[in-house]
């Protein structure tokens, strides 16, 4: 097929909202959906906040009968695939639920129901286990929940590539569609915060503490001192232009081009994320990019790479390209490009660009033309999404309202 790939229905999940109406409303007014955490014990760390999704109620999308056998990540990935099909006023039948797919990104699904199923097996010994909680202790539990309760009989599989994982997700996903395996396919990313997971990042010293700023997730301040966690989930239905224009879809945008690579620089990585741009960009440097969509998450280190490899791929123009990163609302996870792609579709569709909000102090190492505070109202035709995770991968995704193939 020479037709792109097109993005058809969103569903999301969020600390800002449920659905995409919510979810935008939030984006336009900078609401942050980090607050102190009560749903678990933080009285091992200094860092008490997170990104919780809090006004989810699992019955509006699940029956009754199944809750209680499914984890907190599986419901929410349940509710962004029902979201996302509706949005896109697709149905699954009989004839053709073997040509749909499911393909998410999962960091670290299944903590909870892990850390709770040894605690019983060490506390009460092998006859006091809780059988309901094994099925969830694996991070491809989300997926495999989604075609269980859709119906869903084609492609089924789940990704982990730290925080590049929804990215990842995404780009398998565009795979499978381009060698025929697939019409149409539910894919992006999905999270869970335990206090596990909370716990293992306070003790590696990754969390935002206050120091006299307050504890907040601040991408590009030049007091961000941490994460901030968050969860959820962000899930995009994608097919093949000719698959949508047959069924009379409405088309959101195009997924112009992708990358994700590996580490291969000594540095900090900033070539790396510049090849990764690079590659995206391949036969499709004369597209001007109306908003970069950030990977900042408030960290020392991150956060100066991202400005260092744009200004590496994009020289003479990086003055002129607007970036923001929504995880200052949201929190960091390792599948939040879910919703960061939920959220770029919106900003095409509304002609907006998300602030980064709680900015306060200028650093002078992350120069680059930052929505800060306050929504830009702009005409946004294409959009570059980064996806970074320092240590191991970089990953751009360009969209765009056309397909230019």
């Amino acid at each position: 097929m020479a037709d792109g790939i097109c993005i058809t229905g969103i569903g999301v999940v969020s600390p800002i909202g449920i659905g995409k109406e919510e979810f935008l409303s939030s984006l336009k007014s900078g609401r942050s959906g980090i607050e102190e955490i009560k749903e678990f014990d933080t009285h091992f760390s200094r860092s008490k906040k997170g990104g919780m999704v809090r006004s989810f109620h699992p019955k509006d999308f699940i029956p009754a009968s199944k809750i209680r056998r499914l984890d907190r990540a599986s419901q929410f990935a349940i509710a962004a695939s029902k979201l996302a099909l509706a949005d896109a006023k697709f149905s699954i039948t009989q004839e053709n639920h073997s040509r749909v797919g499911v393909v998410l990104g999962s960091g670290f699904c299944g903590l909870s129901s892990s850390a709770e199923f040894h605690r019983n097996q060490v506390l009460d010994g092998f006859l006091d286990l809780n059988p309901i909680l094994f099925p969830n202790t694996v991070p491809n539990a989300p997926s495999s929940y989604v075609s269980i309760e859709l119906g869903i009989q084609g492609v089924n599989c789940t990704l982990v590539q730290s925080f590049c994982t929804a990215e990842a997700a995404l780009i398998f996903a565009c795979d499978q569609l381009r060698r025929g395996r697939a019409d149409l396919i539910l894919t992006g990313g999905v999270d869970e915060l335990s206090e596990f997971l909370f716990r293992g990042f306070s003790e590696l010293h990754l969390l935002a503490k206050d120091q006299g700023y307050g504890e907040r997730s601040c991408p590009y301040d030049k007091m961000r001192n941490g994460l901030v966690l968050g969860e959820g989930a962000g899930l995009l239905v994608i097919e093949h232009e000719e698959h949508a224009r047959f069924r009379g879809a409405r088309i959101y945008g195009y997924l112009l081009g992708y990358s994700l690579v590996g580490k291969s620089s000594r540095g900090n990585g900033s070539k790396d994320l510049e090849r990764s741009i690079q590659i995206t960009r391949k036969g499709r440097e004369e597209i001007s990019i109306d908003y970069l969509s950030g990977a900042g998450n408030s960290s020392k280190g991150l956060d100066a790479l991202e400005a260092e490899g744009v200004k590496r791929a994009y020289p003479n123009h990086y003055l002129q390209i607007p970036v923001s990163s929504i995880k200052s609302m949201v929190g960091e996870a390792i599948a939040s490009g879910g919703m960061r792609m939920v959220a770029n579709v919106l900003s095409m569709e509304n002609n907006f660009i998300p602030p980064t909000i709680n900015y306060l102090n200028s650093d002078p190492v992350c120069d680059l033309p930052y929505v800060f505070n306050q929504g830009l109202d702009q005409s946004i035709e294409t959009i570059l999404h980064l996806g970074i995770s320092p240590e191991n991968c970089f990953s751009s995704i360009l969209i765009g309202v056309e397909w230019n193939g």
